[in-house]
């Protein structure tokens, strides 16, 4: 399947995070040297130098959504996957260990770092999800029974017959390890037009709303910041809370598409034909 270089991801995934940052930074926050460095005020009339002016804008706003995206992946992503599972496994009703559940100690430290780097979505987590267990902030939701069973069963033959993968100890209680469902994905990219499509879409959604997740974290702590530090800036609790709900907003976006991303490969796998090819 044909692909452009520059994707619907790129647009999605690095550049709008990357905008929305840079955008209430210099508008909520008041920073307006980040208009004159990247030289949005209007240099003269003509259509040709408004847009030419744009140009900083657009290449700083990529540049910092890669960042982003890294940031989101290591943080938001990793306490994702501590807190649910991959969606591979809760797909198929996977009990998630005890988020400090690390062999090691160090491990449990930086999960505890991190619990508290991304203290808007840990908390509110914490709160709507794990104690008022209010459903609509569960994204994390397993497939029917006996969808789970039909559908891992076709998945492992896909696996064994297609792929020559041993799948002898693969069992349903275990669910899909990450890696086979990379397997999957990739073996449905390749030989199904009809389910390539959605999957790239899932990815530039849940990649999207990751990075945006991250960028509200960024401004919650420069809210917080802002308050303590810099009463110039005029930065109240409305704020914070405002950036924090936003944050966990676009995180519990993010479960949504990684576990339909998740979930159509499966499905895709489960009603893959040879005629497909």
């Amino acid at each position: 399947m044909k692909q452009n270089p520059f994707s619907f991801y790129d647009f999605l995934g690095y550049m709008l995070p990357g905008a929305v940052l840079l955008y209430i930074v210099t508008f909520a926050f008041g920073i307006n040297d980040i208009v004159t460095k990247l030289s949005l005020e209007e240099t003269s009339n003509s259509t040709a130098s408004q847009l030419l002016s744009f140009i900083p804008a657009v290449i700083g706003s990529y540049l910092l959504g890669h960042i982003l995206a890294i940031g989101s992946s290591a943080l938001i992503e990793a306490f994702t996957n501590y807190s649910n599972g991959y969606p591979s496994e809760f797909l198929f009703d996977v009990k998630p260990k005890a988020y400090l559940s690390s062999d090691k100690l160090f491990g449990n430290i930086g999960r505890m770092i991190l619990w508290l780097l991304i203290l808007p979505i840990s908390v509110f987590k914490l709160v709507l999800k794990d104690t008022l267990k209010i459903k609509m902030f569960n994204q994390a939701k397993s497939l029917p029974k006996p969808l789970r069973q039909a559908t891992f069963k076709k998945c492992r033959t896909i696996l064994s017959d297609h792929i020559n993968v041993d799948t002898s100890q693969m069992n349903p209680e275990q669910g899909i390890d990450g890696d086979y469902l990379r397997l999957l994905y990739h073996f449905i990219f390749e030989n199904s037009e009809r389910h390539s499509g959605k999957l790239q879409n899932y990815v530039a959604l849940y990649g999207l709303t990751r990075n945006v997740s991250f960028v509200f974290i960024v401004l919650f702590w420069g809210a917080v910041y802002s308050y303590l530090f810099a009463k110039q800036l005029n930065i109240g609790l409305v704020h914070i809370f405002s950036f924090g709900t936003l944050a966990y907003i676009f995180y519990i976006g993010f479960v949504k598409f990684y576990r339909r991303y998740s979930l159509e490969a499966v499905m895709a796998a489960s009603v893959f034909l040879k005629k497909d090819c």
